[in-house]
Formats: structure tokens, sequence, C-alpha cells
């Protein structure tokens, strides 16, 4: 039998406990009640908490980001107007300190989404004010959303099929109906999912350039300075989601087009695996390339957007690898806080210093290396790629050394022996920017598959106006010289068998075993590297070749070029023969190692510059343009991480936990809150 003092502390200690619990659901209600939705830079589950807590409503929450869009997405350029069609098709001068950034191209509103179809009455295609509304009809009756993206407002680069609004790949060709018979894959996963479509985002004329102008959208501008250019082509997406006028925006990535608009813009943007993620529905620059991928401001949200987009799709032949793969709840790997345990491996050849505009942002990445070994990671820096190369490409791919390297073969050596030989001795391939480096490797044309790819497009999508490649360059008024987009799309060419369609499908396989032996042999979880080592360029006066071809650091340097780091060429501080550096484009080392390879990559915020160098047109230097700096300036800088294929929970996991250490993502001042914004 308990004695009496024994029962009273039993009592005691329930009635403490009692207490307790009872304050801490009071505190939790008080701490429930005190959160109130800000939109400014609100996240999916913000928004999603506000809604439950009936602080915001679908409805509501469209409305004040057509309010922002409203405020900031007017002409951030000068420039004569066409009178025929209302573009600024000739020079532009950016404005300074604009306030404005031309991001939207077509707007979810009826009455506004397509110059075909002028009365824009079909209750089945209802506008973004419409769809919020019946979502929040159905939370009302139900208490329970339409889906994971329940309300999330999105903007969608004018390269996605809407069956809708208009899709014009930012071109003004003359389609006898400007909305395409059905949605993209990526398009209606998205609408299944709640997700409520702003509008379409502006983009390089047919995905083919990245510098955010198109004849039909005109010029996008950076809000971080509206004087510079948002990136491309996904610059009008990038551009959204930087200034708050959407939460998430869907790209396209073919060399670079998610990626750099999101290091431009101090964003997040990702790429799964090729085979991942449907591209049915988007117009295609290259079927061996082209990916579908999100831009957000968090990487939780990013991983959010990747969870409803992928599967196996029998529109596209592509996702085959997709069928019967199980989903990943992609989000519960993207809230990590420690990279302990993880082993990162740095590319340092894709983060070199050519001449002075690299060096301020490879001070950046070298800040956000440090950063990633504070966090728990184990840093391999730098990654040896040479060995594996010197052992891979004589056998796979010999022709590389072949047609590129004739002098590496002696005379009167049989190559397969010589072959034999460098497997044995990678010393006798050599590397460095003269020899076979990694940026060789990744750096081949693509072929004539431009053509190929826009008139199947164009053939399903059964216009009776707009047929094909030809009638493309017939019809649209472009926004300056033809010359880059006949060069991606090749309207002339007869065959895809070609040698250079050839050797790229070759190189794809080539630089995948690199990557996987390199990354087994050093045993990493992703590989590492500054997305660019070049900021964003200034917003060019036009697209004709002097000027396009001075907008960042040229890909060839001309003998007689001093280089700015005597460790970059040993011996050559002053170039004796001209050098191809194998830059990508925008001037990246790296842009091109993910779309060869089909590997999942994701970028993430990293910091800004404090000084850049911009180049300017100089006929009496042997490059045609000079180096003008040190400008004081603060632009965006994105580190990118690598993966193996389908191995996207892993770099959420990386990527989130450099997020959550290293905080650079931050709002562009210039577009702040609005007043009577929550």
């Amino acid at each position: 039998m308990e004695a009496p003092f024994m029962r009273r502390n039993y009592l005691v200690i329930f009635c403490s406990a009692f207490l307790a619990v009872v304050l801490s659901v009071d505190q939790l209600r008080a701490a429930a009640q005190a959160w109130r939705f800000h939109l400014e830079e609100a996240t999916i589950a913000d928004v999603h908490r506000a809604i439950r807590a009936r602080q915001l409503t679908a409805t509501q929450l469209v409305q004040l980001y057509f309010k922002r869009i409203e405020a900031y997405n007017g002409t951030c350029v000068k420039g004569d107007v066409d009178p025929a069609t209302g573009s600024m098709l000739g020079a532009i001068t950016p404005i300074e300190n604009a306030g404005q950034l031309n991001a939207f191209i077509t707007l979810n509103i009826r009455g506004r989404r397509s110059q075909t179809d002028t009365t824009d009455n079909d209750p089945r295609f209802p506008d973004a004010l419409e769809v919020a509304k019946a979502q929040d009809e159905h939370f009302a009756r139900t208490g329970r959303f339409i889906g994971p993206l329940h309300g999330i407002p999105l903007a969608i680069k004018d390269v996605f099929d809407t069956v809708d609004l208009r899709t014009t790949g930012g071109a003004a060709a003359p389609y006898a109906n400007d909305k395409a018979p059905a949605d993209a894959t990526i398009v209606a996963k998205l609408r299944a999912a709640g997700a409520i479509i702003l509008g379409k985002a502006n983009t390089d004329e047919y995905a083919a350039a990245s510098i955010g102008r198109s004849g039909f959208g005109g010029q996008t501008c950076n809000p971080y300075d509206t004087t510079r250019a948002p990136g491309g082509s996904s610059g009008g997406s990038g551009a959204a989601v930087a200034a708050n006028l959407a939460m998430c925006a869907m790209g396209t990535d073919t060399s670079g087009s998610v990626r750099s608009p999101a290091s431009a813009n101090n964003v997040v943007g990702m790429l799964g695996t090729q085979g991942l993620i449907s591209r049915a529905g988007i117009m295609p620059l290259s079927f061996s390339r082209d990916r579908g991928g999100p831009l957000c401001r968090t990487v939780e949200d990013t991983a959010r957007i990747i969870e409803v987009i992928t599967g196996y799709d029998p529109r596209d032949q592509i996702t085959t690898p997709a069928y019967n793969r199980e989903q990943v709840a992609y989000s519960r790997h993207a809230n990590k806080k420690s990279l302990a345990g993880k082993r990162l491996g740095v590319v340092r050849e894709l983060m070199a210093e050519a001449t002075l505009a690299d060096r301020d942002s490879i001070r950046v990445a070298n800040e956000a290396i440090a950063d990633l070994k504070k966090l728990g990671a184990t840093i391999v820096d730098p990654v040896n790629f040479h060995d594996a190369i010197a052992e891979l490409v004589p056998y796979i791919e010999p022709s590389l050394l072949t047609q590129n390297f004739k002098s590496l073969v002696p005379e009167g050596v049989n190559p397969i022996d010589h072959a034999v030989a460098i497997a044995a001795n990678p010393k006798l391939m050599p590397g460095g920017p003269r020899g076979v480096n990694l940026r060789v490797v990744a750096g081949p044309r693509r072929g004539d598959e431009g053509k190929y790819g826009i008139n199947r497009y164009l053939r399903e999508r059964g216009d009776a106006k707009f047929k094909n490649a030809v009638d493309m360059f017939a019809a649209p008024t472009f926004a300056g010289n033809q010359a880059n987009l006949r060069n991606q799309f090749s309207p002339d060419a007869k065959t895809l068998d070609t040698a250079a369609h050839t050797n790229h499908t070759l190189r794809r396989y080539t630089l995948q075993q690199i990557l996987l032996k390199v990354m087994a042999d050093n045993k990493l979880d992703a590989l590492i590297f500054p997305y660019s080592t070049i900021p964003a360029h200034p917003v060019l006066v036009s697209r004709e070749p002097a000027n396009y071809n001075t907008r960042t650091e040229p890909r060839n340097l001309k003998a007689g070029t001093t280089l700015s780091n005597a460790d970059f060429l040993p011996g050559e501080q002053t170039l004796k023969t001209d050098i191809d550096l194998n830059r990508g484009a925008g001037g990246s080392w790296g842009v091109n190692i993910s779309p060869l390879s089909g590997f999942p990559t994701i970028v993430v915020p990293a910091g800004f510059t404090r000084e850049i160098y911009d180049r300017v047109a100089d006929t009496k230097d042997p490059n045609g343009s000079i180096l003008v700096g040190p400008i004081a300036k603060q632009l965006p800088v994105n580190m990118e991480f690598l993966g193996r294929p389908f191995d996207e929970a892993n770099l959420f996991e990386i990527a989130s936990a450099y997020e959550a250490g290293t905080k650079h993502r931050r709002p562009p001042k210039a577009f702040g809150r609005l007043r009577g914004e929550p």
C-alpha cells in the first residue's frame, strides 16, 4: 500500500505535467496566432499554412501576384517601336534603375491570352482567377487541397505548350491558332497538382540564345541591375521568381537555359536526370539535350515542383528509364542542415581564371567550398579528370584524338598500340588548357538536329499556317540578326547523317563514362563548381554579330593576348598562338557538362561579386574587344552540384544543407513590397 506522501507526489507530478501540456498548447496557439503571412519570399509551405489558418485564399494570392506584375512588368529599355508589330526590333538602350522587368510575355487573364482567339470565352479553359476561385470553393467545402501545389502561382516559359494561352517561343510567328492543341506534359501535371498558371514568361526566340530578348516579348532585364541581362534563355522565368512576381517558374535547358537565369537572378534551378521528366509539348532546340526544370527561391520549393512532374510519358520516348520507377518524395530530402558523410569533388578546371573577368566569381566559389567543408562535407580538391580521360578517350572515342589532336599519335606508331600506351601511362596524354581536358570532352557541336526537332514539333502541333523551319525563317520578325537562329536550326540541312551528329552522340557516352569513373574512384556524392565565373553581362544594344560576340568572355583567345593569371597556361602569360578555351554559352566553363551527359544538377545561390569586368568592342585588340574594369558591382553567383543519374534525392540533401548554412538568397531591393501588401 502506497504511503500518503507518495500519492501526493504522484498528484503533484501529474498536475505539473498537465500544466506543462496546457502551457505548451497555449504557447503553440499563441505562436500560430502571432505568425502572419508575408508575400515577399513566401514559400509553398508558407502559402499552405496561411490558407489553412484562413489568413489567405488562392484568389487573394493570385490577386497579390497580379498586382506585383502590374507594378513591375513594364518595359525596361528604350527603343523605337515597330508600328506593325508593336515590338522593339532595332537597337535598344538599357535604363538604369528602371524599376521594371518585362518578365511576362502573356498573362493568364481572359481576353489577354491570345491574338488569334479574340473572344476567349471557352468555359473549359478558366483563367488564373477562375481557377483560384474554384480551388477556394473546393477547400471551403471539403477542407482539403486540390493537390500538393494547391493555389501555388507559377510562371511558365513560353516554349511550353498551353491549351489556354498562346505559345510563341518568343517569336512574332503568324500562327493560325497561337494556342497549342494540348498542354505540355509538365504543364498538365502541374495543373493536376493544383498549381495556378499566372502567365507565360519571356524567352530568347526559340530558346536559342541567352540575352533575354525576343521579337515578340522584347527585352527582359535583371532585377539586381536593370542595365544587365537576366540570363537565358529562360530569362523571364528567372527574373519573375527573383522579383517575387511568381512563386516558382518553369524553364528549359539545352546549354544553360535554366541554370544561367537561376545564377543571374539569385534563385535555385534544377535539372533532373534526362529521362526522368517528360519533354512532350516543349518547343525543342535539341532532342538530345533538352530538359525542363523549375526555378524557385528555395531548394525545398524546387523539390516540391520536381516531385509532381517526374514519370514515364508515352509522348516522350526518352522517359522509358522512368517506367515503373518508384516516385520519390524529394521534399523530404530538402530540409538538411549538415553535410556530414557527404564527399564533394571540386572541378578546378571549371573555375579557371583565363581573364580578369573570371576572378571575383572564383573568389565567391572558393568561399562556398570553405563553407561546404564547415558544414561537414569531405572535400576532394581538386578532382583528377586527366587520368580517366587518358584511359577512356583513346578506347571509347579515338576520333577525338585523331581528328582534333593529330600530333598526339607519333608518326609510324600504330594508333591502337598508342591508345594502349596512353591507358598504361596517362602522362602521354597532354592535359591543361591546350590538351585534352574536361572542357574539350564536353564541348562538341550538336549537329543539325535543331531542324528535325522544330519540324517534328510543328507537325505535331498541326497549325494550318506555320508548319516547319522554312515557315519559321520566312515569316517571323526577329529581334536582330538571324545568323544565330540559322546556326541553331539549320533550315537548309538535308540530313541528320552528319559527322557532327554522330560525334555528338558518341561524345555523350564518352562523357558519361568519364564522370561515372571519376565519381566512383573518388567515392563522390557530387561534383561541385560555379555555374559560371562570368556574372550577368550588360543588356545588348542589338543582336548583330559584332555586338553579340562581345557580350561575354570569348571562347577563342588570339595570339598576343596577355593573360591575367600566369598559372593558367605556364610559360605563356602572353599567348604564343591562338587557343580555344572551350567556354560554353555565356562564357561558362561547365555549362555543357550536365546537358551533354544528361546527369542531374542543381544550382544554388552562393553569394555576390564585389567587382566585375565588362567586355567592350575594340577593333584594335586581337580579340576584337577589351575588358573594362574593375567596376564595383554586386551581382549573383551560384554554385552547381552535379550528381549521378537518378540520384536527385542526394542532390537535394546537399543543396538544402548548403542553403541552410549560408542563406545567400536575398530579394532585389528595387522590387520590394508594395503598399498594402502583406
